[in-house]
């Protein structure tokens, strides 16, 4: 399936060839402010640079359009977070789903954001980070996983009062009520074969510990 990788500046350290893997195997990527330059000493200049550049090297804009990438400045005082003007950037240039890489960090308000991001990034939107990947049900769009037995799998609810389904799980859930930010849906498992999760209003995060 072709995918636009959107790439954080908050990668982390040590983890180059997993972010390597990524850059190589998506159709187009987009990197904000700091993570452009990032991206060329992982071997890929992205199609496109977006943000403030506040996080960057001066001269990086410059630097990066003579590699033949596309640079979007914004100005620093803005109400987007870099993260969202290069998934936007994403979303209105391709039409591939949008997959989002080192944009966790242990900046909390930041992982918030991120969180957020993720949300408006469309309903095919996931997430790939060393250890773990995430997913969006919402809707009754429902959220299909081959997993290997004992994957640990949690499902949180990002709005109040979700219906969700989960089947495929050591706790099974039908139909049953998972409140916002519940403990739940944390920590489920997987018992090997498709994993399936439903909201039937409303969003959840499907969050799977890959074991990386």
């Amino acid at each position: 399936m072709k995918q636009t990788l959107v790439v954080g500046a908050a990668p982390l350290p040590g983890r180059d060839a997993f972010y390597r893997e990524l850059l190589f195997a998506a159709d187009h990527v987009v990197a904000a402010d700091a993570a452009g330059e990032w991206c060329v000493a992982l071997g890929r200049v992205p199609d496109a640079v977006v943000g403030d550049f506040d996080g960057s090297r001066a001269g990086a804009a410059c630097r990066l359009e003579a590699q033949g990438a596309t640079v979007e400045v914004h100005p620093m005082e803005k109400d987007s977070t870099d993260l969202d003007l290069a998934i936007a950037y994403a979303r209105r240039t391709w039409t591939a789903p949008v997959a989002i890489t080192a944009a966790f960090t242990s900046r909390f308000d930041h992982t918030l954001a991120a969180l957020g991001a993720l949300v408006r990034a469309g309903d095919e939107a996931s997430v790939r980070e060393p250890g773990w990947s995430a997913w969006l049900s919402r809707e009754s769009r429902g959220v299909r996983l081959e997993l290997a037995a004992g994957v640990v799998v949690s499902v949180v609810a990002l709005v109040p009062e979700v219906r969700v389904t989960i089947d495929g799980a050591a706790w099974p859930l039908h139909d049953a009520v998972l409140p916002l930010l519940s403990g739940l849906g944390v920590s489920n498992r997987s018992v090997g074969g498709p994993l399936t999760v439903t909201a039937t209003n409303g969003i959840v995060a499907i969050i799977v510990q890959d074991g990386e």
